[in-house]
């Protein structure tokens, strides 16, 4: 790689104009203050109840979903349960989070920041992985090397600050923009969205929180002093605080008058606003309305539909850049060949017992299933001879099917 490459990948990758996910970035972009006058960061996104139900959606469902490490043989996959890693994935992958809270905490960092890290610990002597722990991604900083090369700078708790490459931070990077070393973080990308949001529930528990009384004015015919004018108006928002506590209609003299100035709640489309910016959420994260409990659009006939839409265009992507990074940082180039980690969906799709039934029968009638794999999959025990595939020629099994043909032809 030359001189004029090196500088332009390293401009490209790390300058501040050139990088809108970093924060110099947004500066130039007119990502600091939003149009509400509301900052919002990755704390404040979560205080959204339409974003964090979103993102606590998609985190606890895939955090449940089982990760295997798969091994192909001449048969088909199995999965490698003799592997060391496969432990690590499937249920513990360090000493203080089980395998669901790890993938929680991956998910929750790659909705809200657009980037995760998992640092990689292994022996020395062996380099087999003894740990995988999640890292902030304010402790990672990725950086492009005098050769060109990318190298990640890790922040202990203690303040040590490691040199890693890739497969020993394991990176996973969300939806970014061309050139970027980490994806788009939503609170950044959306924040004028995500503060109007913040803005129209900040202006509705205030409206409420003071009795559902909108502000306005005193007008009267007489002149005051600036001690006297601040009087007034001290006790008169006293005097209509004990009204409305004491449900007492207040009464104004010498011709003083209470003028409205505030846009009451039913011409500012407060409601509509409300449910507009729950839509603007599930836009944001890609999730099903009626998810985030609106459901006045729901429109799917089934569950197993519904589940089907949200897993093929939300959680699709997450369990891809998952598998994909754990693959290359996790595995030797040799253990890739043979060897790879998968997410098992097949607990989101399961319909109801009347679904379920049906789908067992159609695939058992056409031989591509046995009994006891049914039973397996409805957590049942196995039994005894119920291992061979049949098919619907008197449910023979097949492996007896070609000798059965045979001496019908040899009658014949």
């Amino acid at each position: 790689m030359n001189v004029i490459r090196r500088t332009m990948l390293r401009l490209a990758l790390k300058g501040v104009e050139l990088s809108p996910s970093m924060p110099e970035g947004w500066k130039f972009l007119g990502g600091g203050e939003t149009w509400a006058k509301v900052n919002v960061d990755e704390v404040t996104q979560l205080q959204i109840s339409a974003a964090f139900s979103a993102i606590r959606l998609i985190a606890e469902t895939v955090g449940t979903m089982p990760l295997h490490l798969y091994r192909k043989t001449s048969k088909g996959r199995v999965r490698a349960t003799d592997h060391p890693l496969y432990a690590l994935v499937h249920d513990q992958p360090n000493e203080y989070m089980t395998a669901v809270e790890w993938k929680e905490a991956m998910v929750v960092s790659l909705t809200t920041m657009g980037q995760s890290y998992n640092y990689v610990d292994k022996f020395e002597s062996t380099g087999r992985i003894i740990s995988i722990q999640p890292v902030h991604k304010n402790r990672v900083k990725p950086e492009i090397d005098m050769a060109g090369g990318l190298t990640y700078w890790l922040t202990m708790r203690n303040g040590q600050r490691l040199r890693l490459k890739r497969p020993q931070i394991c990176p996973i990077r969300g939806f970014g923009g061309v050139g970027d070393l980490e994806g788009y973080a939503p609170h950044k990308i959306h924040a004028n969205s995500m503060a109007l949001t913040i803005a129209v529930e900040k202006y509705g528990a205030e409206f409420f929180g003071s009795g559902g009384r909108p502000s306005g004015i005193l007008t009267t015919d007489q002149e005051f002093k600036a001690v006297q004018r601040d009087s007034i108006r001290e006790n008169f928002q006293k005097y209509l605080a004990d009204s409305w506590r004491t449900n007492r209609l207040p009464l104004l003299e010498n011709g003083t008058k209470y003028q409205q100035v505030t846009t009451p709640n039913n011409e500012a489309q407060f409601i509509e606003t409300r449910k507009q910016q729950i839509a603007e959420m599930a836009r944001i994260y890609r999730v099903p309305l009626h998810m985030l409990m609106e459901m006045d659009k729901a429109s799917y006939a089934n569950t197993e539909q519904a589940n089907k839409h949200f897993l093929d265009y939300t959680l699709l992507s997450y369990l891809k850049r998952i598998e994909l990074a754990l693959n290359s940082c996790l595995l030797t180039a040799a253990e890739r060949v043979d060897h790879y980690f998968e997410f098992d969906v097949r607990g989101l799709l399961r319909g109801d017992s009347t679904q379920r039934a049906a789908y067992y029968v159609t695939m058992r009638n056409a031989g591509a299933i046995t009994q006891n794999e049914i039973r397996d999959l409805e957590n049942m025990p196995q039994i005894e001879g119920a291992d061979d595939l049949h098919v619907p020629l008197n449910m023979a099994p097949s492996d007896m099917l070609a000798s059965i043909l045979g001496d019908k032809n040899k009658g014949n």
